[in-house]
C-alpha cells in the first residue's frame, strides 16, 4: 500500500474513533480534584495510541501469503548463494582498489577482512533461519547487515565512497529477493539516507585534508543513486507481485485440474478415483482405531430402458436429478460417488452394517420421491443395493468392495428395489466400536 493511501486511511480511521476521547494534539486540562476523570482520560489516550499503532502495523507491514512463503523458502538458499557471490566479488574489487589504486587508506584492508568474517557468520545464521522457516527475518537481517557494514566502511574510509556505496544496492537486492513485497522500499530509503550522511562525512574529511568535492558532481551522484535505489526497489516489488500472481494462477489451475480429476462431470459427484482414495484413507483409519466402516453399492433398475426410450440426453438429466436427490439425505461426512453409467457407491464412515441398511432405505425413499415428481410416462425409478462392512480379516479395500458388490449382485437377482447385506452372504465377525474400557 502506498504511503499516501495509508495516510488517508489513517486519517479516516482517526476521525472514526469515538468523539469522547481527547485528541492526541489537544491539551487536556483537568481539575486537580477530578483524579478519577484524569486517570480515565490517560487510559483512553493510551488505548487510542495502541489502536493507531496496531492499525499502522497492519497497514504498512505487508503480509506474506503462505504460498509465496513456501516458494521463497525453496528459493532462499540459492538466492543467498548468488548474493554472496556478488558480495564476494565486490569485496575483492574493493580490496584490490585499496591496495593498488588508493593513495591513502584508512583501515580499508582490515575493515574488508572483518566484513568478510562478519558476513560469513551472518550467512551461517541466515541458513539456520531459512531452515527454520524465518525467511523474512533472514532477508531483513542480511539487508541490515549490508547497510551497516557499507556505512561503517565509508565512514572509516571516506575516499572509497564511490566503490563502497555499491553495498547499498546489494542490500536492496537481498531484501527484495528473499523477502519481497513492499519491504524493499524502507530499505531503499534507509540506504539513501545512510549514503547522504556518508557523503557529508566524506566531504568534511576531504575538506580537512585540504581538498574538496564538487557540489554539482555530488548532487548528480546522489540524484542518480536515489533514482537507482527507487528503480531497483520498484523493479523487485513488481517482480515479486508478478511471481505471486503466477503462483496464485497456478494454484487455481491446480485446484481446477484436481477437481476435474476427482469429480464426475455429469452429476458433479465424486468419481471412482475419488471414492478409492477416500476409501483407502477411511480403511486405514478404521483398521487402526477399530471403528466401523460401511460401503454401499447401488445399481439403478431398468435404466437402460429409459435411455432406449427417451434418449441418452434425457437419461443424463434423470441421473443428475437422482444424484441430487440421494445426496440431499446424506451426512456431510458421507461420500456419494458415481462409479459407472448408472452405478453409484456410498462410503459411510463410523457406520455399522445395520446403519448402512438404514441409509440404503433412506436413499431408496429419496429416489422414489424424486421419481414421483417426473412425468407419469417415465417408469418409476428404483435401485438394487448391496451393503458391506469392514471386517477384521480384511487386508485391503478390495475385500470390502468385493463383499458390497457381491451383496448388490444378490439384491439384483432378488428383483427391483431390493437391498442385501453381507450378513446374508457370510457370518464372519465385523468391526464393532470399542468403548473406553475395552481399549488396551
Amino acid at each position: 500500500m502506498h504511503l499516501n493511501e495509508a495516510a488517508t486511511n489513517l486519517f479516516i480511521f482517526w476521525s472514526a474513533l469515538p468523539l469522547g476521547m481527547p485528541s492526541m494534539s489537544t491539551r487536556v486540562t483537568i481539575s486537580p480534584v477530578s483524579r478519577p476523570q484524569q486517570d480515565w482520560a490517560k487510559h483512553e489516550k493510551q488505548h487510542r495510541t495502541i489502536i493507531v499503532i496496531d492499525y499502522l502495523r497492519a497497514t504498512l507491514i505487508s503480509r506474506t501469503d503462505p504460498e509465496i512463503r513456501r516458494y521463497r523458502a525453496r528459493t532462499a538458499p540459492v538466492e543467498i548463494k548468488i548474493l554472496y557471490i556478488l558480495l564476494g566479488a565486490w569485496l575483492l574489487v574493493s580490496i584490490a582498489y585499496t591496495q593498488l589504486i588508493a593513495i591513502k587508506i584508512n583501515f580499508g584492508l582490515a575493515f574488508n577482512l572483518i566484513s568478510i568474517l562478519v558476513l560469513g557468520l551472518i550467512a551461517g545464521f541466515m541458513y539456520w533461519l531459512v531452515n527454520r522457516g524465518d525467511i523474512t527475518l533472514a532477508g531483513n537481517l542480511m539487508a541490515s547487515t549490508l547497510i551497516i557494514l557499507t556505512g561503517v566502511g565509508i565512514l572509516l574510509s571516506p575516499e572509497d565512497l564511490y566503490i563502497m556505496s555499491a553495498g547499498f544496492p546489494l542490500a536492496i537486492m537481498a531484501v527484495g529477493a528473499i523477502v519481497g513485497g513492499t519491504s524493499v522500499y524502507p530499505f531503499a530509503g534507509l540506504s539513501f539516507v545512510v549514503l547522504i550522511l556518508c557523503w557529508f562525512r566524506a566531504q568534511s574529511v576531504v575538506v580537512d585534508q585540504g581538498g574538496g568535492l564538487d557540489d554539482i558532481s555530488g548532487a548528480i551522484f546522489l540524484s542518480t543513486q536515489a533514482i537507482a535505489y527507487l528503480g531497483l526497489a520498484a523493479l523487485l516489488h513488481t517482480l515479486s507481485r508478478h511471481i505471486l500472481r503466477s503462483i496464485n494462477k497456478l494454484h487455481s489451475q491446480t485446484d481446477q485440474l484436481t477437481e476435474m480429476a476427482l469429480t464426475d462431470p455429469l452429476t458433479s459427484l465424486a468419481n471412482r478415483r475419488h471414492l478409492i482414495e477416500q476409501l483407502e484413507c477411511e480403511f486405514t483409519r478404521a483398521h487402526r482405531y477399530r471403528r466401523p466402516l460401511t460401503l454401499i453399492y447401488i445399481d439403478m433398475d431398468g435404466f437402460k430402458s429409459i435411455n432406449d426410450r427417451f434418449g441418452h440426453l434425457f437419461g443424463d438429466e434423470i441421473l443428475r436429478g437422482a444424484a441430487l436427490a440421494m445426496r440431499a439425505v446424506l451426512r456431510s461426512a458421507d461420500l456419494l460417488a458415481r462409479i459407472g453409467g448408472d452405478e453409484f457407491s456410498v462410503l459411510l464412515p463410523e457406520t455399522d452394517l445395520e446403519g448402512g441398511r438404514r441409509v440404503a432405505k433412506k436413499l431408496r425413499k429419496a429416489l422414489s420421491a424424486y421419481s414421483q415428481r417426473l412425468d407419469p410416462v417415465i417408469p418409476p425409478l428404483s435401485f438394487s443395493a448391496g451393503v458391506g462392512q469392514l471386517r477384521r480379516e480384511d487386508k485391503s479395500i478390495d475385500d470390502l468392495i468385493a463383499r458390497a458388490d457381491n451383496a448388490q449382485y444378490r439384491a439384483k437377482e432378488a428383483g427391483k428395489g431390493q437391498i442385501r447385506t453381507q450378513h446374508e452372504i457370510d457370518q464372519l465377525p465385523l468391526f464393532e466400536p470399542q468403548t473406553p474400557n475395552t481399549v488396551k
